[in-house]
């Protein structure tokens, strides 16, 4: 790999140098500086970090001031061939022999790093051929030097060594079985193509018990993956909808790492230039990609688009009976936010307990669709007695009304039959369209189904075709993702995965809502497109 930095060992990092590779914290509060140092001493000559590497090393070693992890859990989403095995291989070195745990702060304010405890590294990938991806760069890492200093006895699967205060250390390679799983205790675990391990595979199974042995001696958990598919319900699409979560305040953050680099989705996949520009996008400093040949792959007619967009571009993709394409969502984000005063529609899918509840609006001159709010309830004991705090919605729709023009408001009734008659009575006077002729918001999405089909259908039309713009809130983007074909006698409607899915389309019904709003507005012929106001501009003369 590329020599990219040069690391002194009298380094003392400074504060500029965060901004250069991005770190959260000061750099005195990570073991990364360390590591890179004995990893330079104890890898083979020419084995070298690209910057993006570093700065991941850098950020998945960060402490806080009290020499704790700053995170636990790490998802590393990269395109296929970027070195995810061989980079894994070298970070289960470093866990297996190197100074990995936080020992002390020294004069300078610099984090110190020392071997853990008992090292037993644990490699899991879903199959044998997985496996070796990472042993056979294990094979050929170590240096001579380091071999004889630490008693390295390299096996097929499994690492034997120790340390000079006799310290015995285990690096083992595992397939992700199940059974295999139980009874480890491993101080670290790294787990490969996350995005293959699902029910079929096993892989939830491996993952909840193998999470479990790490957690009971405060193991940390690594995790590599392509881009995954929506609906498959994997390992890595779990782990980075709980992220999301996380991001959107709706989880309490669990020192969750998630780091992908991705292609922008607003490019054309048949125009050779663009293409190109996306994979250099997606692979960053992977200087040994040959981009000739993927570009030759990608126009073979033998892959179909969406390996493509999954596999080099690092795109998230679809399953067959998705409702809306993920990388057709994401061209239609923008830098924009609705402001105090704008026109709007407003559209409520309402919930109690297990479902979510979302009230989402669009602004009326443009389609720009931005959620106000979505309540979900939350993973693990919290959610087990969790509801939705309805007063807390009812003042958020009161703000709503305050802050904004609010046009059309149309609510879904199941559950919240009270709060409708109550918002109808309140603010039906200030609407300019009513969903019904008995109520001024209610709106019976059950008794609805032709209009909300035939919306649905035209909505995923403008969402194509880059009509409807939004602001990329990772709520409603997990929500849209979710979203599946359902056929009726209408069309094409919308409807989750299965009736018990925890996997909601919440948000993307709230936002179909305040789009069939804006539609009634706008055949209404109360609203009146705004004529632009003449400027005098004049050019040259006095």
């Amino acid at each position: 790999m590329e020599a990219v930095l040069t690391i002194p060992d009298d380094y003392v990092p400074q504060c500029g140098a965060c901004a250069t590779f991005q770190i959260r914290m000061c750099e005195h509060r990570t073991l990364g500086w360390g590591i890179l140092r004995w990893a330079r001493e104890n890898f083979r000559e020419d084995w070298e970090y690209t910057a993006s590497q570093v700065r991941t090393i850098l950020r998945w070693y960060e402490v806080d001031e009290h020499g704790r992890f700053v995170w636990t859990t790490g998802c590393l989403q990269l395109a296929k061939g970027t070195g995810k095995g061989p980079f894994f291989a070298t970070l289960a070195a470093i866990e297996f022999l190197g100074p990995v745990r936080f020992s002390h702060f020294d004069e300078q304010g610099r984090a110190v790093g020392r071997h853990a405890d008992e090292p037993w590294v644990q490699l899991y990938a879903v199959s044998i051929d997985q496996v070796k991806n990472v042993t056979l760069t294990l094979h050929s890492l170590f240096h001579p030097d380091a071999i004889e200093r630490y008693s390295i006895d390299a096996g097929q699967e499994r690492y034997h060594a120790r340390h000079a205060n006799g310290t015995f250390c285990l690096l083992e390679a595992k397939t992700a079985s199940y059974r295999s799983a139980e009874g480890g205790r491993p101080s670290a675990l790294f787990m490969d193509e996350t995005w293959h391990w699902n029910e079929s595979t096993g892989g939830h199974h491996v993952y909840n018990t193998a999470s479990a042995n790490a957690a009971k001696v405060s193991g940390r958990i690594l995790m590599a993956t392509n881009a995954y598919v929506v609906g498959e319900d994997s390992v890595a699409e779990r782990v980075h909808t709980a992220w999301q979560r996380q991001q959107d305040g709706k989880q309490r953050k669990t020192g969750l790492y998630y780091e992908a680099r991705s292609a922008d989705p607003d490019f054309d996949i048949e125009d050779e230039v663009s293409l190109r520009a996306a994979l250099k996008a997606a692979y960053g400093d992977a200087h040994w990609v040959n981009f000739d040949a993927i570009v030759d792959q990608c126009y073979s007619g033998v892959i179909t688009a969406d390996e493509i967009l999954r596999k080099y571009c690092n795109l998230v993709t679809a399953s067959e009976d998705a409702l809306i394409d993920p990388v057709a969502w994401g061209k239609c984000e923008v830098d924009s936010e609705l402001r105090p005063g704008d026109m709007i529609t407003l559209g409520l899918d309402g919930g109690e307990a297990d479902d979510a509840t979302a009230l989402v609006a669009t602004r009326v001159r443009d389609s720009f669709i931005q959620p106000i709010g979505i309540w979900e309830k939350p993973d693990g004991p919290e959610g087990k007695t969790w509801k939705v705090d309805k007063d807390q919605v009812a003042d958020m729709v009161d703000w709503v009304f305050r802050t904004y023009k609010v046009q059309a408001f149309f609510s879904d009734v199941a559950f919240w039959e009270t709060y409708v008659a109550d918002w109808s009575e309140r603010y039906g006077s200030r609407l300019a369209v009513k969903p019904s002729g008995r109520s001024h918001v209610a709106y019976d999405m059950r008794g609805n189904q032709r209009e909300i089909t035939l919306a649905n259908m035209a909505l995923v039309g403008a969402i194509e075709q880059q009509k409807v713009s939004h602001n990329g809130h990772f709520g409603l983007k997990r929500h849209v993702e979710n979203t599946r074909k359902r056929h009726n006698q209408y069309g094409v409607g919308f409807g989750k995965a299965s009736r018990d899915s925890k996997y909601k389309v919440d948000g993307y019904a709230a936002a179909l809502l305040s789009v069939i709003a804006r539609t009634r507005l706008m055949e209404s012929g109360k609203y009146k497109v705004p004529q632009p106001v003449a400027t005098l501009r004049t050019v040259g003369g006095f």
